[in-house]
């Protein structure tokens, strides 16, 4: 079953704005304020560009690729974002190659979020930035989240954000989090000492 995304771009393109609350755009701006002059910053299971759309307002002029194996869903891109379609999971950039990922409200749709990260980290610069918005499954409106997407048969793949903490820990990030009723964003941060690895987890 679950939700046919190549389908639906226009809907996610009209309403999912809404699905980020208020707060999380500050921290967005203050990550994007981090990144390098004409940055590549990679916005996966980017959809529509939603998030990429928020992020070009706060801080134009970066190189924004949104990546998504929906072709459906990537029609609907703004103009001057590139494109891709591709899966987290396989992602067809060089090592090391990345300012910055931004992961918003698609992690959780990633058959292998484990393997997603790892190749996160694995084309991330020395010192590349990770922004994670999303639903923690066992609190506030994120446990209606939770079962309403198991319920359409999405894969779920929840994390509450200390679990998600500690498998970023895993790679190599160094981590910041901010919560609130059920949902959370998570900024994180590659050494900028150590080459870029992709480090199996168990």
């Amino acid at each position: 079953m679950g939700i046919p995304f190549d389908r639906l771009g226009w809907l996610f393109a009209r309403w999912g704005h809404r699905t980020y609350p208020e707060w999380a755009e500050p921290i967005l701006r203050d990550w994007l304020a981090e990144r390098p002059q004409r940055a590549r910053i990679v916005d996966l299971g980017g959809g529509t560009g939603v998030l990429t759309r928020m992020a070009r307002r706060l801080r134009p002029g970066l190189d924004y690729w949104i990546v998504d194996p929906a072709g459906g869903m990537l029609r609907y891109a703004p103009e001057g974002a590139r494109t891709l379609a591709a899966r987290a999971e396989a992602l067809p950039f060089e090592d090391a190659s990345v300012d910055g990922a931004m992961i918003g409200e698609a992690l959780h749709h990633f058959t292998d979020p484990q393997a997603a990260l790892a190749e996160v980290a694995r084309v991330l610069r020395p010192g590349g930035g990770l922004w994670i918005y999303d639903f923690d499954p066992g609190r506030g409106v994120g446990r209606w989240v939770y079962w309403g997407e198991r319920f359409v048969g999405e894969p779920a793949n929840f994390f509450a954000p200390e679990a998600l903490e500690a498998m970023l820990e895993e790679l190599g990030f160094a981590i910041r989090a901010h919560a609130r009723k059920g949902r959370y964003v998570l900024t994180a941060t590659t050494s900028a000492e150590r080459p870029q690895e992709a480090v199996p987890l168990g």
